[in-house]
């Protein structure tokens, strides 16, 4: 009888705390990022009333008879389904959309949480609403002046400055893009001319290119057994003000002169035994130039400028300067293009006094212009070469076609080289671009287009900016902070840290919507959020309370008539003690 009186207290208490569980879900069923928690019950020790026995001797098997003696609490186990969003439109209230828990701490004490509704405390700390600090990675300066998260940065406080100064960082990558036009500079031409001897009729090439240290036209015919070359300056009209006799052969074959050369006036080359059987090639401006705004090391503005040149066909030539008149090294160089009007080329000219600028492998070369060394004697290095160098320093192969070479085709090296000027060494710098560090500039052309069309190549991008100042920021999904500052330019301040557990039910509730990490719990393995499993990031909305009252309200019942069962059991061994004491009586 006293068993009865003992068991239904122990159903009783188990009951009340359930109980107690229901109303603490209740009482939470608005708190952010609260999770709410369920109890589970089991059976406390047994009394043997009698034992089992098995089968023997022709007698049947006996099952145990035992007497449970109440109940107790087994586990309260915590629910980490996520809840609804809830849209608050604050830059740092911030919602896990799948897996994780935000990471705060106060000292070395770290603590996980669902709930994101953070603050900016008067130091700019990232906090939670008990001014613990949110855990993340902070960005720095790194080595290139531009801010980011260095790859072995260890977690720690955020912080969100705003006025806070972003350092200017020296322009290091110039993007271009756009056309250049095809039919820039003289187009070629063609005639079909008649053999002096032989009445045969055949076809004569003549070709330009540009030299841009002289400012001279070459011509070059090529045709069967044909030769011939000549030289010319331009005036403002696109017409020949002088030629070059010196440089001139006639153009011709075995059997004698095929066709004139023009000396002034237009450019037209006629068959010279049918002189209306003649071609004038066309002129157009063969030099484009752009500018952009570059930074140094102080954040100070530079005006560079690139000026292109068509030297030859489907060849221009590049060349930097800067405004200021600093200095420019390594500022040369030139694009080729292929037959669809593709870039597939930045070379370096080759200097024939610069060892390091020729190209590799080759041992002789014929300088179609000629040279001058060291002591200012011209040379034309070797005529039977199978590799010539035109005046500019573009260097071609014309041996025979074989082991993967073709006539025509360039050897010069590739330009790999930057560009580079010290805004100190002007000449007359004044402060405070004095005491800048030299800039150097990677000029990408990849961007860059050869079509028969105007030219509209330009700037696109570069890297460098000047000094600003933080004036807003915004999070993105990963967790990113991103500053935007005065000055134009967006950086990342740093980035919010997520925590996931080998086992998140074994996390203990400190009260807060805080949890602590147990030794059942596991490790806490801390990621960028959308990785490894973790959810992502959204701004602007926080997690609500996963409480269903619903099931709370059903639960209460339950938990209310467990208790009322329990206490009638109570009573009803109460009446029957009493009826044994009346025996007596």
């Amino acid at each position: 009888m006293l068993g009865s009186l003992y068991s239904s207290i122990s159903g009783m208490k188990a009951h009340q705390t359930k109980l107690d569980v229901v109303g603490n879900n209740i009482a939470n069923v608005n708190t952010t990022g609260f999770k709410k928690t369920s109890i589970n019950f089991e059976e406390t020790m047994t009394q043997t009333v009698k034992g089992a026995r098995g089968p023997v001797d022709g007698q049947g098997g006996v099952n145990p008879s035992t007497i449970g003696l109440g109940t107790k609490v087994s586990s309260i186990n915590t629910n980490f389904e996520s809840g609804a969003q809830q849209t608050t439109g604050r830059k740092t209230d911030l919602r896990i959309d799948g897996n994780g828990f935000f990471v705060v701490s106060e000292g070395a004490n770290k603590m996980y949480s669902r709930a994101g509704n953070f603050n900016l405390d008067g130091n700019g700390n990232l906090v939670n609403s008990s001014g613990l600090k949110v855990q993340g990675w902070q960005a720095t300066i790194k080595e290139d002046g531009s801010q980011g998260i260095a790859a072995d940065a260890e977690v720690g406080p955020l912080a969100i400055k705003v006025g806070a100064t972003l350092p200017g960082k020296a322009t290091d990558t110039v993007n271009f893009g756009g056309n250049l036009n095809q039919n820039a500079g003289i187009s070629n031409i063609t005639l079909n001319v008649k053999d002096p001897v032989t009445g045969g009729k055949l076809d004569v090439a003549i070709k330009f290119n540009y030299d841009t240290t002289n400012d001279k036209w070459y011509w070059n015919a090529e045709g069967q057994g044909v030769t011939g070359k000549g030289a010319f300056q331009l005036d403002d009209k696109g017409n020949i003000k002088k030629s070059f006799p010196q440089e001139t052969t006639p153009i011709q074959n075995a059997n004698g002169i095929l066709i004139q050369s023009p000396i002034a006036g237009k450019i037209t080359f006629s068959e010279l035994a049918d002189m209306s059987n003649r071609k004038t090639a066309q002129v157009s401006d063969n030099l484009v130039t752009t500018s952009a705004e570059v930074y140094d090391t102080l954040g100070n503005t530079h005006t560079a400028s690139v000026k292109y040149t068509k030297v030859a066909e489907n060849i221009w030539e590049w060349k930097a300067g800067v405004a200021n008149g600093s200095k420019i090294n390594n500022g040369k160089g030139f694009l080729t293009f292929d037959a669809r009007g593709q870039l597939n080329g930045n070379y370096l000219y080759a200097d024939p006094n610069d060892t390091t600028t020729m190209p590799e492998g080759v041992a002789t070369i014929y300088y179609e212009g000629g040279v001058k060394d060291a002591t200012g004697a011209v040379t034309f290095g070797d005529a039977a070469s199978n590799y010539v160098m035109d005046s500019n320093g573009v260097v071609r192969y014309r041996g025979p076609a074989g082991q993967g070479m073709e006539p025509g085709q360039i050897m010069n090296k590739q330009f790999d080289g930057k560009v580079m000027f010290d805004p100190a060494d002007n000449g007359a710098a004044p402060p405070p671009a004095k005491g800048a560090a030299p800039v150097e500039l990677t000029l990408n052309f990849s961007g860059v287009s050869q079509f028969a069309a105007n030219s509209t190549v330009a700037l696109e991008s570069q890297n460098g900016y000047g000094m600003g100042e933080l004036e807003t920021y915004n999070i993105t999904d990963t967790g990113d902070i991103m500053g935007f500052y005065s000055n134009g330019y967006q950086q990342i301040i740093g980035r919010i840290a997520l925590a996931k557990f080998t086992n998140q039910e074994g996390l203990q509730n400190a009260g807060g919507s805080l949890f602590k990490q147990t030794s059942n719990s596991g490790e806490a393995v801390i990621q960028k959020p959308g990785q490894a499993g973790l959810g992502k990031v959204v701004a602007g909305a926080l997690e609500m309370s996963n409480v269903d009252l619903g099931q709370e309200f059903t639960d209460m019942i339950i938990a209310q008539r467990g208790f009322q069962a329990n206490s009638k059991t109570i009573s009803t061994a109460d009446t029957i003690l009493n009826e044994l004491i009346n025996l007596k009586r």
